[in-house]
């Protein structure tokens, strides 16, 4: 009964499609100047509806084609210098790869797939490419000014629209049934004859306005009726007003998104002697264990005579290293501090959050009166940030983030200076070296990148982790790297020929931490195991244990004199360990 219904269904449709089969070299070149930005919502006077034809005009000038490991349409919605941007379903780019998007002329361009975002709580998301050619944007109504049983189009193109060789594109009316609870924000739900491959098409008005995107086919309220829905066009602009989009930079631009250096050869295999850790010699011992109350301690850093951590529940605290009391605390996010650094000349101090900010504090203020003044907040990544660094001359920070960027600023003015993209997978980790010229970042796709850091160029990559790469560190001398994985390993590399020197092997867990001590001999690791070890950097070999955490250990940290340890952990306790 269900089949011969939708049969019926669909040939009843088929009367009402306005098939464009017009090569793509046909189409007319674009006169008209393309809107920069789009504008807010149009609330036109009462327009006389457009004929088919027209709105099949309309509709192929702004509906693109996004191919991919999955794929299907999408709208031009806006332009910021040569860069546009493609609003879509996220359905559609939500598995990683390689994406082209297809414009109306037939030309296909790159995306680079860490710069793709995802619009929160909706099925939607915006994919930016680069071109220099001219293409129309496409011109919004208030969704709301269509009601219930006015006419619909819907646009895209279809995978089976035809038995060619090549996409063609489609578009199809209907009308709009009724409105329902949003799921993932569809809300629209109309009869029109939707095919796969049209996910991410724009839904228009009778007068050639978007009002929505098409997204999902569904059991109406008959079952026996297909229907399909989509997502207000409200929605992603109320979004887009309080959200800044990336573009495409130009070095990138100018080049394909593979032929990145080769990677290095893999880490050796810990030698038998790294592996036992019986003999280890305990050189630190337990002077205080400080506890935040209300979190877990996420990252810590050494600002003698102060310990700084940055706690889950958003807070930043200040411990007195002498007296083992806590100084202050204040509120510096509304989520999860994951990552915090401290310039060289101990003034600024920069936290990362799973709000997607950083902030940059004074902390000479902070830390002598009773205020904690906020200098800047950095809020161009999309997702939570991980980890955060500043450079030697304490001009310039670096950020790492979910949505696998690293993010280079300008500490002084706050301007986002290059968005570094190549890891696949977020970025949990950077480093920068002690001369200032090198950005190291590590990530969940198991590699280390090695970048220059006034360029952006990729330098380098490094593979032998074969789990995610969860720390960095480089000596103050600037000749080795370390990194901590999730295979429970450290391992060593030479900066300056990128070349791997040893795998060290002794924790049971994830090494969340390392860092190397101002004399570049010592090297401090924490686990998921819930200990702290200590290594000799030259030998590889494990020199001391530390236990006490009842939890995992996320954060450690050295003094200069290296006489002092802390280390913090999801037991929400600073310990503090000091030699004998």
């Amino acid at each position: 009964m269900r089949s011969q219904t939708l049969l019926k269904i669909l040939s009843h449709k088929l009367s009402k499609i306005t098939l464009s089969l017009t090569l793509v070299l046909t189409l007319p070149v674009w006169s008209q100047e393309p809107i920069e930005r789009f504008s807010a919502l149009a609330n036109v006077p009462q327009q006389l509806a457009l004929t088919p034809t027209d709105i099949n005009q309309i509709a192929s000038e702004i509906t693109v084609r996004i191919e991919g490991p999955k794929g299907g349409s999408g709208v031009i919605v806006e332009k910021q210098g040569n860069t546009y941007y493609i609003l879509t379903n996220w359905h559609v780019v939500s598995q990683v790869g390689d994406y082209e998007v297809i414009t109306p002329d037939g030309e296909r361009h790159s995306v680079y797939y860490s710069l793709i975002r995802q619009v929160p709580e909706l099925d939607l998301a915006v994919v930016p490419f680069n071109s220099s050619q001219r293409y129309p944007l496409a011109k919004f109504t208030d969704a709301n000014t269509v009601k219930e049983g006015s006419v619909v189009y819907v646009a895209g193109w279809p995978r089976s629209a035809s038995t060619l060789g090549h996409r063609l594109f489609l578009s199809t009316e209907g009308i709009l049934e009724y409105r329902q609870e949003p799921r993932q924000g569809y809300t629209l739900v109309y009869n029109n004859l939707v095919r796969s491959g049209m996910s991410g098409g724009p839904v228009l008005n009778e007068a050639g306005n978007v009002i929505g995107i098409n997204g999902i086919v569904q059991l109406g309220v008959n079952p026996d009726q297909i229907v399909s829905a989509g997502i207000e066009i409200n929605r992603f602009l109320a979004w887009r007003k309080a959200t800044s989009l990336p573009t495409v930079p130009e070095r990138l631009a100018a080049e394909p998104p593979s032929s990145p250096p080769q990677p290095t050869a893999n880490l050796p295999a810990p030698s038998p002697a790294n592996r036992s850790i019986s003999n280890a010699n305990q050189t630190y011992a337990l002077a205080t264990s400080l506890e935040e109350s209300s979190g877990e301690i996420l990252s810590v850093e050494i600002v003698a005579p102060y310990a700084i951590s940055g706690n889950s529940n958003g807070n930043i605290s200040v411990w007195n290293l002498a007296t083992g009391g806590l100084k202050k605390s204040w509120k510096g996010h509304s989520s999860s501090i994951n990552a915090i650094a401290v310039s060289s000349n101990g003034q600024i101090l920069a936290t990362a959050s799973d709000d997607g900010t950083v902030k940059l504090w004074d902390i000479m203020v902070a830390l002598n009166t009773d205020t904690s003044p906020l200098l800047q907040t950095l809020s161009e990544h999309s997702n939570a940030v991980l980890s955060v660094e500043i450079s030697p001359d304490g001009r310039k920070l670096a950020s790492g983030s979910w949505d696998n960027t690293v993010m280079i600023w300008d500490i002084q003015t706050g301007e986002l200076l290059k968005t570094l993209i190549g890891h696949t997978q977020l970025v949990s980790s950077i480093a920068i070296s002690p001369d200032g010229k090198r950005l190291v970042s590590g990530s969940k796709d198991n590699t280390i990148k090695i970048w220059n850091l006034e360029t952006g160029e990729l330098i380098q990559t490094l593979q032998g982790h074969s789990l995610p790469v969860l720390s960095l560190a480089i000596s103050p001398d600037g000749q080795i790297l370390a990194s901590g994985s999730a295979d429970a390993t450290i391992g060593l590399w030479n900066l300056q020929t990128a070349q791997p020197i040893r795998r060290m092997s002794g924790h049971t867990d994830g090494v969340w931490s390392v860092v190397i001590s101002a004399d570049n001999r010592t090297l401090v690791s924490g686990s998921w195991d819930k200990t702290v070890k200590l290594w000799n950097l030259e030998t590889g070999q494990l020199q001391g244990n530390l236990t006490g955490h009842s939890s995992y250990v996320n954060a450690v940290d050295i003094s200069p004199d290296g006489q002092t340890i802390i280390s913090g952990g999801w037991d929400g306790q600073v310990k503090i360990w000091k030699k004998p």
